[in-house]
């Protein structure tokens, strides 16, 4: 009984994360198109070697920057819209794994709302943890918002020009 009133409280291990950002292409187009284009990208037969980037503006801007293998696996949904599983595993940074799921969703003609969510371990253990609460969570947010930039840059390009001379 002693040994448990001395416990720390627990911090969690798993945290969830939900990014959003618009795209000027259509939603199933987006989908499909990021399919392609993560795979066109591999360098291997696990996944995409893709850098995840954030930069601490609170820091001088300080650049963090890792190369992680991305696995992604295009699900069609009966019914409903298809998505993609996104996960990475890094190798032992500060940048946490991830698992999740990318998707679309409509809100114009050739508009959509592009988002990842998921959930990530903090690495590191205790320590770890400790540094997701004070600013590990803010690296995992800006880092998703980072890979959100880069794919909705890659999906408006190819949309713009297929449609220019269409």
């Amino acid at each position: 009984m002693v040994g448990a009133a001395c416990r720390l409280p627990k911090v969690w291990a798993v945290r969830e994360l939900t990014v959003s950002m618009d795209v000027k292409a259509p939603s199933g187009f987006a989908v499909a198109f990021l399919n392609t284009y993560v795979k066109d990208l591999g360098r291997g037969e696990d996944g995409t070697v893709l850098p995840l980037r954030y930069t601490i503006k609170q820091l001088g801007g300080l650049k963090l920057e890792r190369d992680v293998t991305v696995r992604v696996a295009y699900l069609p949904e009966e019914g409903g819209p298809a998505h993609l599983d996104i996960a990475w595993e890094p190798d032992g940074s500060l940048f946490p794994s991830f698992s999740g799921k990318l998707h679309t969703d409509a809100t114009g003609e050739t508009t959509c709302a592009m988002t990842i969510a998921g959930t990530y371990d903090a690495p590191g253990g205790m320590p770890g943890q400790l540094f997701d609460v004070v600013v590990g969570a803010r690296i995992a947010r800006g880092t998703i918002e980072e890979l959100l930039a880069q794919f909705r840059d890659a999906i408006e390009a190819d949309y713009k020009g297929r449609t220019e001379y269409a």
